[in-house]
This record gives C-alpha cells, structure tokens and sequence, in this order.
C-alpha cells in the first residue's frame, strides 16, 4: 500500500512537547479502519543563535537539534507500527513551523490529526494557537486528540459518536462526517441541538413562546438527519434537544464519547486564525477526541466521510463494522 496514494491518507502531526502519543494512537487506528497509509510529520526549529556575535548557531546546536527531532519521529513510528502493524506508516521531518509544515500536508492529506495535552502556560498557548491555525484553514477534516479527562472502567468503551447540528450550512459535512465515523465503530450517532427562548422583541417584552423556539429546533434537528440517513440507514440514531449555550451542551455530551463532531464556516485569511466560538469552547474542554469539519472545506471524497453524490460513487463500500486497533479508551 503506497503512502502516495494522496488524500486517501491519514497525516498527523507530532511535537517535542509530550502531547502527540494519543494522536499518534488515534491516527493509526484511524488508518487502520480506513484502510490506507499513515504519515507521521514533525516540525522543528533551528536552535537560537548562540554564539558569541548572534550570528549562527554553534554546529554542535544544529547537530543536536536534528539527533532530537529524530528520534521523536522514529519513537512516534515505532508507536504507530505497535498499534497497526498492517498500515502503512511513512515518517516527514521538516524544517517550519508547525502550523505551516500541517496545512501543506493538508493539501495531500484525507484527514489531518493534532495532538492536545491541555498544557498550560506558554507551551500550551502554543500548542492551542497550533491547533486553532490548522483547524481554521485545513484543506481537509481535522482531529484534535488529547487524553481522556474522565476515567472510567478500562474494559468499557464509549457508546456513541457526537455531533453538533445547528440551523446553518456549516453543520452539514459535519453531520456526514459524524455518520462515517459511527458506522466505522459500529456505535450510534447522537445528534444535540442546542436551543434558547427567542430574546425580546421590544422594550415591552414582547417574546416567542419557548415552544416555538424548541419546535423550530426540532426541526432543524430532523432536517440535518433526513439529509444523511438515506446513506448510513445501519446507523442508529439518537437526538437530544437541549435548552442552553450550544458550547455548554456539547462539552457535557462529549464525556465517554468516542468523536466530538462539529462544523465551522471557516473565515478569511486573517480572520480564519479564530474558529467559532462554539469550535473554540469545545477545542479546549471537551473530554473526547474532536473533529472539526470546515463547511467550505471541497474535500468531500471517500477519505473525508462525506460521499460524492454527484459522482456515483457508493456510500455504502466504506469500511463498516470491521476488526480496527481502535484504543479502548476511544473505541467500540
């Protein structure tokens, strides 16, 4: 199985900072149930100049830097190999910034995953303003993977894939990623929409009724559905209509879940740094792994989740309920 084979393959990125083990873990087992290649890349700097005139860096710095960097790739190979022999693993070690060294794989890439420790700090703004970059501008679905923040019995995994369904367009790849992913673990998909009472009208406090707020909700909800259930009919399917902030509503759903799903409009080049706040809120509190799915995002091939109607192609080939490595902290 060749790793060129493009944007059927999973890319995730690794740092020096102790936070890219699970995402590694996740990758390979993600990999594994999609069944193509896995490429693992790390970004590195050049030391600082530390000579006496600040003009390079003594040899010896450049030398080390690289021996480090190195060695972190090849342990994150050895991870990856340990929990998918079968995949395909092909290790990229660049001289860039993070950020940048992502998006560029992005463009070649079916799915791109990052690593989160919740670190904090400097190192951990970092690695969040990391994360919001790629997540903002990916030319491809994008992973954020990080620890689970609740323990539960080791032999227990979680039940259901998450996503979150609001009355825009943005949400609607998202659904369709969310779907791919249930089927892929054999688990349920949860649809939550979050509603709140209409604001007043006038001075005179002249407001909807709760229910009709909560019916159009409904609503909304029923639609997002009836879009993808034609395709993924295996799936079961539960909702929650649930009254409060949709950031709120989504964190408290994301405990035990295998995948936080949700979608964003994405932005311009310079405002496209900052995710929804919503996608914020949830990048940094979930308690599960979180797909964040861009709506303009062309990627809607096999290897995304999002079938191609337009071009014939058959939904229902997806790698269903099959034997994957899925770590059983994630999986089903």
């Amino acid at each position: 199985m060749s790793a060129g084979r493009g944007r059927d393959r999973v890319v995730v990125g690794i740092d020096d900072a102790g936070s890219s083990a699970d995402a590694v873990d996740w990758a390979s087992a993600e990999a594994a149930t999609r069944g193509c290649p896995l490429h693992i890349v790390h970004a590195f700097h050049l030391p600082m100049p530390a000579d006496p005139y600040g003009i390079i860096p003594p040899i010896d710095s450049l030398f080390t830097a690289r021996a480090g960097a190195e060695a972190i790739l090849e342990e994150a190979v050895a991870r990856a190999r340990a929990v998918a022999s079968d995949v395909d693993v092909t290790p990229s070690l660049l001289l860039a910034s993070p950020a940048r060294a992502l998006l560029d794989e992005g463009r070649r890439a079916g799915l791109l995953v990052l690593g989160s420790r919740g670190l904090c700090g400097l190192r951990g703004l970092l690695a969040r303003s990391v994360s919001v970059q790629v997540s903002a501008h990916a030319p491809c679905p994008v992973v954020v993977v990080g620890p689970p923040r609740v323990v539960d019995d080791p032999g227990r995994s979680p039940s259901r894939v998450v996503v979150g369904v609001d009355a825009t367009d943005s949400c609607t790849p998202a659904v369709g990623f969310a779907f791919q992913a249930a089927r892929q673990r054999g688990i349920p998909l949860l649809a939550v929409q979050a509603w709140t009472p209409d604001p007043l009208a006038d001075l005179e406090g002249i407001t909807a009724p709760p229910t009709l707020a909560e019916a159009l909700a409904r609503g909304t909800l029923e639609r997002a559905l009836e879009r993808w259930q034609p395709e993924f009919p295996d799936v079961p399917v539960d909702t929650a209509l649930v009254r409060g902030e949709p950031a709120h509503a989504l964190i408290a759903q994301s405990r035990g879940a295998a995948l936080l799903v949700v979608g964003t409009r994405g932005r311009g080049h310079v405002m496209g740094t900052v995710l929804g706040s919503v996608s914020q809120a949830v990048l940094h509190h979930g308690d599960c792994p979180l797909a964040i799915i861009r709506h303009d995002n062309s990627r809607t091939d096999r290897s995304s989740g999002v079938p191609e109607r337009d071009q014939g192609s058959d939904h229902h080939d997806q790698p269903g309920h099959r034997s994957t490595p899925w770590n059983r902290r994630w999986s089903a």
